[in-house]
Order: structure tokens, then sequence, then C-alpha cells
């Protein structure tokens, strides 16, 4: 059970009772009274020690630690802090043809900077690749597939084009350093499933090792029986949705890490089914109400949705989504009118919040 604290009163009167039982005849109720000075100090004494004993209760368990008695908790069974990643990817760009360059050369985008990470050389036509990695770490050094990057030494090298191409893949893989509550997550997975030699869930857990990755779900194919699918999500994308950069960087981790060989395993990005609301009879129609309901229902397809496979479909209950629309801050009473059932998710789908309409 959880330890109780007890107020400085509480233990006040109980250390006056004591004064009472083992010295008759002393009145421990007169404020002069030395007795009644000593039991206020005893129970400032007491109350600093049960405080102590609380904190020290709640570090004994990996649920309630605070982060310092959570990262030893943690390291206890393998699991340890993601640290801040940086992302990387392929660009193109023309230089001089057939010339050779090394790496190191910088580009930029925004505030981030860029380094090629190994050297290339220009095919006969000038088009060449570079593999670049940014120089900082954290999310906000992904970029998108096609986007846009500066040279940002234009003096040292003259030949090579000023703006560069992101490729088809993006720059993937950023990642900021792993949240405590996140932290606790996987070292929870981790103690209720200890590694089974190549179980779906030490295939999962592979993925959450990786910076970035916010869920994962491992599923086998019936139709193939040592195929492995690794679904997962990956934080700051928009509905979470990996790109194809954050995809590679999960499969070389799995591959890296597999226990069983002969699997086929693939790590791949759900697919975004938008769930579109119809909402009406919202008594407190507000901005910030909207809002809430907005937030709380894409918290509860988080919490509690997964993707669905083929042999193992997901059903979406519409109850989720009621009970998270009523529970929004400021929300009194509305009428769900859509989805007007349970959803039935398969083939990869992933349910993420989608337009919201409010009717009267």
């Amino acid at each position: 059970m959880a330890w109780t604290v007890r107020s400085l009163a509480d233990i006040s009167r109980r250390v006056r009772g004591a004064f009472r039982e083992y010295l008759p005849g002393t009145d421990s109720a007169l404020a002069t009274n030395f007795v009644t000075v000593t039991a206020k100090v005893l129970a400032a004494l007491g109350h600093e020690f049960e405080l102590r004993m609380a904190y020290l209760t709640r570090q004994l368990f990996l649920s309630t630690a605070d982060a310092q008695f959570l990262v030893r908790h943690a390291a206890d069974v393998g699991i340890y802090r993601k640290p801040a990643a940086s992302a990387a990817g392929q660009i193109f760009g023309q230089g001089e043809p057939d010339a050779i360059y090394p790496a190191g050369v910088r580009f930029v985008s925004g505030s981030m900077t860029y380094t090629s990470t190994a050297p290339a050389s220009a095919s006969p036509t000038g088009v060449i690749s570079l593999q670049v990695r940014a120089e900082a770490k954290g999310a906000a050094t992904n970029r998108d597939a096609e986007g846009v990057l500066a040279l940002a030494d234009p003096v040292l090298w003259p030949e090579l084009s000023t703006e560069w191409t992101i490729g088809g893949d993006g720059l993937g893989g950023g990642a900021d350093a792993e949240t405590d509550e996140a932290l606790r997550a996987r070292a929870l997975v981790r103690k209720r499933n200890p590694p089974s030699g190549g179980s779906l869930t030490d295939y999962e857990q592979i993925a959450l090792s990786v910076p970035g990755v916010a869920k994962a779900w491992a599923f086998r194919d019936p139709a193939a029986p040592g195929f492995v699918a690794v679904l997962f999500l990956f934080a700051e994308r928009p509905n979470l949705m990996p790109t194809s950069g954050d995809v590679a960087v999960v499969q070389a981790a799995i591959d890296a890490r597999r226990l069983i060989r002969v699997d086929d395993s693939v790590a791949a990005a759900p697919i975004a089914r938008p769930v579109n609301l119809v909402i009406a009879g919202l008594s407190s129609d507000t901005t910030a109400v909207r809002s809430a309901i907005s937030e709380a229902v894409a918290a509860i397809l988080f919490e509690r949705g997964r993707p669905g496979v083929r042999g193992d479909v997901f059903m979406l209950s519409r109850s989720w989504i009621e009970e998270a629309i009523s529970g929004a801050v400021g929300e009194d009473r509305h009428v769900l009118m859509e989805p007007a059932g349970d959803l039935m998710l398969t083939e990869g789908e992933y349910a993420v919040l989608g337009d919201v309409a409010y009717v009267a």
C-alpha cells in the first residue's frame, strides 16, 4: 500500500498523547508547557522523516520513480535513454564532370547545417549525389523530400551548384532526446516482455530503441511464416507517419540486432487513415473547446490505436471517440454524428484524426 504521510497536527497530537501516557499528570495542552513545545519539535522531525520515506517509497518502483531513479531502474533491464539524433540522407546537385569531392562539404537549410559524410564523384555530365548528416541533433534537423539545401561555402567550392535537391527519402532519423515518460514506458514494456529469442515483442523493442520512434508493432503474416513486419510511428512527423528516411534508420537497427537470422524482417510506415468527425449540438462551442476536442481525440487514437494488418484487423471503437470528446476540457454536451459506427482497419492502416466538422 502507499506510504501515508501524517500531518504535523496529527503527529503532534500523537506525541502529546504519549507524554500523557508515560508521564501521568503532565498537561501537554498548555501552549507554554515544556512538553507542548517538545511535542511540536518532535512532530516536525517526524513529519520530515515521513516525507522522506514517502519519497523513497516512490523510488522503489519503475512506474512511480522520479527521473534519477527511473534511469537506474531502466538500466537494470538494459534500457537506456535514447539520445538526440541527427538527420541524414541523400542530396543531388551539379559539380565539375568526373571530379571527386571529399567529405566535409557543408550545406545550410534555415538555421541548420549539414555536412557530406563520404567522398563522391560527379558523373560525366556533372551530376553528383552526396550523403549528408546534420551537424546538430534533434527533430528540427529533419527535412522533407524534394526540399532544397544551399551550399554553405560557395567560395571554397566554386564549381559546385549553390542549390541542392533533397532525395526522395528526405533527410530523416533526426530526433530529440527521449523524455522521462517515454523511457518509463519502454522500460515497463521490457520488464513485462523479457527477451525470448526473436518474438514479436523483441522486434518491437528493437524499433523502440531507435531515437524518435514513438510506438511500434510487429506482426507475422499467416501466409509467410518467416516474415515479420514492423510498423512504427515517428515523433515530430505529421500524424507521426515516418518518412522513407525514418524507415531506413529503423530497418538498419532491426538488421543489426534481430536474433533469428532466417526471418525476413521489414520495417514500414503505417498507412494513415483519416477519421473524419461530424459533431452536432456542441453546447459550449468555442475555439478553445474545439481545440481541446481535437487534442483529446488525437490522444485517444495514439493511446489505444494500432495498425490493422491482414489476418489481424483492428476495430477502432466509436465509443473511444465519444469518451475522448466528453472528457475534453469545457465540453458539456454533444452528439457524434460521424463516424456512425466502429471502423475496421487492415492492410497496415492506422487511424489519425481527419477533418472535424461542427453542425448546429
